[in-house]
């Protein structure tokens, strides 16, 4: 407990403060100096400040960094990241409609498939196939999706009425959020599918991955329908409880994965 109240001292803290000043700087000088050339780089260190802090969080808890070859997980967040995107675009395009304020439900069973399919073609592979690996390979293509989906509303709210400050406070509460939104829901289907498929030696179907990918999913169109539809503001704020069940669910799927155990160095003797 006392660990966890000195917060402030962990890695993933200081990266998240450290991303956000840096966010709001560049935002201040391309006030001051007009220059928009600036505007780029705000917003992907506003939009990748929570993601990342999650990242070292759980890094730090579980050394899943050290599952997979870095390469493949800067593949995995540039390109995965960009193909889940691309997919997510197309189908709530042809899924979701402006008109229809309830089809917003459906985003969830969209995005989480399409951010289960970079993954899913590593794992069909036959690499990789350990739980840990599977948690690094989906939180690195979930969090290149949620910075590119922030940058995208960012600059949708430039283009409007909110100007570039009204878009940085959208990057700053989205980094609240998006660690414990699209990053857990990946996360946990990952966790018990590649613990599943790691079991069987291959990638298969089974009710426990079945039934995690419909929680992911539920709790992600849950998430976007308490925020979107025309609800009383009092009951959105049920998306905190939102957040805090998927992030419970993502720690608890991943609680088994503990960092290596690195043997006491035996001093030599002469």
């Amino acid at each position: 407990m006392r660990d966890h109240l000195r917060f402030y001292r962990h890695r993933w803290f200081k990266a998240w403060i450290a991303m956000i000043v840096l966010s709001f700087s560049l935002i201040a000088v391309m006030q001051a100096a007009g220059n928009e050339a600036l505007l780029p780089a705000a917003f992907f260190y506003g939009a990748a400040a929570g993601p990342v802090a999650l990242l070292l969080a759980t890094h730090d808890r579980t050394q899943i960094g050290v599952s997979v070859p870095a390469m493949t997980l800067m593949g995995m967040f540039l390109f995965g990241g960009g193909v889940a995107l691309l997919l997510g675009g197309c189908l709530d395009s042809l899924f979701i409609s402006p008109k229809d304020d309830v089809s917003i439900l459906r985003v969830g069973w969209i995005e989480e498939s399409a951010k289960l399919v970079p993954p899913l073609a590593v794992a069909l592979t036959g690499r990789h196939l350990t739980k840990a690996a599977g948690v690094a390979l989906g939180l690195s293509c979930a969090t290149g999706f949620a910075i590119m989906e922030s940058m995208a509303y960012a600059w949708k709210n430039v283009a409007g009425e909110g100007g570039v400050v009204g878009a940085g406070t959208i990057l700053f509460l989205r980094g609240l959020t998006t660690p414990f939104s699209h990053l857990v829901w990946t996360g946990l289907i990952c966790a018990v599918a590649f613990g599943t498929w790691r079991t069987r030696g291959r990638v298969v179907v089974t009710l426990p991955v079945v039934a995690a990918f419909v929680t992911a999913a539920v709790l992600h169109s849950l998430n976007d329908g308490l925020l979107v539809l025309d609800i009383p503001r009092p009951v959105r704020l049920l998306f905190l409880v939102v957040a805090v069940v998927s992030y419970w669910l993502f720690h608890r799927a991943t609680r088994d994965l503990k960092p290596p155990v690195v043997p006491d160095q035996v001093p030599s003797h002469a």
